[in-house]
C-alpha cells in the first residue's frame, strides 16, 4: 500500500486505518511511505498497529522510505528498535 499523501497528521488518520485494513486483507504487508514528508505520532500508532495485525496474518510487514521524522518520533516514543526491522529504503528513490 502507498501513501500518497505528503502529509499524514491526526486529522487524516481516519482515512488511512481503513486503507491499511483492506491492504492487510488483501495480503499486502508493504507500507511505501516515498511521497511522504511529514506526519505525527498518529501515524506512528497506526504503524505498530499495522505491524501487529500482519503479523497475526502471518505475514512479513515492510515499510518503505520512513520518513526522517518519523525515526526521530519514534526515538521520542521509545519505539524505533521495534520499527527498525521493518523498515527499507527503496533503492530507486532518491534520498538525501
Amino acid at each position: 500500500m502507498k501513501i500518497t499523501a505528503e502529509k499524514v497528521g491526526y486529522d487524516d488518520i481516519h482515512q488511512w486505518e481503513p486503507k491499511v485494513a483492506q491492504a492487510l486483507r488483501e495480503g499486502d504487508a508493504v507500507i511505501d511511505c516515498s511521497s511522504l514528508r511529514k506526519a505525527d505520532s498518529a501515524l506512528l500508532a497506526l504503524i505498530l498497529k499495522w505491524i501487529k495485525e500482519a503479523q497475526g496474518r502471518r505475514l512479513s510487514p515492510a515499510i518503505i522510505n520512513l520518513p526522517e521524522g518519523m525515526w526521530s518520533l519514534a526515538k521520542l516514543y521509545g519505539v524505533r528498535e521495534l520499527i527498525r526491522p521493518y523498515c527499507r529504503k527503496n533503492e530507486s528513490a532518491q534520498k538525501p
